[in-house]
């Protein structure tokens, strides 16, 4: 990463929250739309953590991010089923907000901002867990992707987009968002016992989901 790696998932999550990336759709309250930088700054950490990414443009300056993580062949052959992490980039407008909508402040145990909590918080906590655990994703009874999808705010683009050229190649099921990750903890049956302590960890340490301010 060109800018400083950060050292904790706060501080990813800070990060995250202190790139604007807000749907331009509506009354975005801003004019620093758009999920493009976000969307980079992904990339770099997911390369960072050992997964190529890339960045499809959905609309003009609109990208998803995909990254794939790399995964050894099965013992015996056969295809390992795919597990994808699929957070969004972009965040609902600023408008009326009291506090900077950007800054990133953690402030009497909690973290200030917008996407705070949808979903920059989570997003933040599925990339550590897969940056904490990369040297272990390749020997995985499952292969792991990352998509961080624009324009789930409205429309769903991002989404749609991934469906229609990436459906045939990815059967998946998805970690979305915490509680998705807590139920992703009885997925063994269909991507193995190994995959149990990697969707727990998306529940990281050090961010409290109940106390997130977006």
């Amino acid at each position: 990463m060109t800018e400083a790696f950060p050292s904790s998932v706060t501080e990813l999550a800070q990060a995250l929250v202190r790139i604007p990336s807000v749907n331009p759709d509506g009354e975005p309250g801003t004019e620093k739309t758009g999920e493009a930088q976000c969307a980079a700054f992904v990339a770099r950490f997911l390369e960072a953590a050992g997964a190529t990414a890339v960045l499809e443009e959905v609309l003009p300056g609109r990208p998803n991010v995909i990254g794939r993580f790399p995964s050894e062949p099965l013992e015996g052959g056969g295809q390992k089923p795919v597990v994808l992490f699929g957070p969004h980039t972009d965040t609902v407008g600023v408008g009326g907000m009291t506090i900077d909508p950007f800054g990133g402040e953690v402030r009497d145990g909690r973290l200030w901002g917008r996407g705070a909590c949808d979903t920059k918080g989570p997003m933040a906590a599925m990339l550590w867990a897969l940056w904490e655990v990369r040297e272990e994703i390749p020997h995985l009874p499952v292969e792991v992707h990352f998509a961080g999808f624009m324009s789930e705010e409205s429309s769903q683009y991002g989404s749609r987009h991934f469906a229609k050229h990436h459906a045939r190649t990815t059967p998946l099921p998805s970690l979305q968002s915490p509680p998705a990750c807590r139920r992703s903890s009885n997925t063994k049956a269909a991507c193995g016992r190994t995959l149990r302590p990697l969707a727990w960890r998306c529940m990281a340490p050090g961010l409290n989901w109940g106390k997130m301010r977006s």
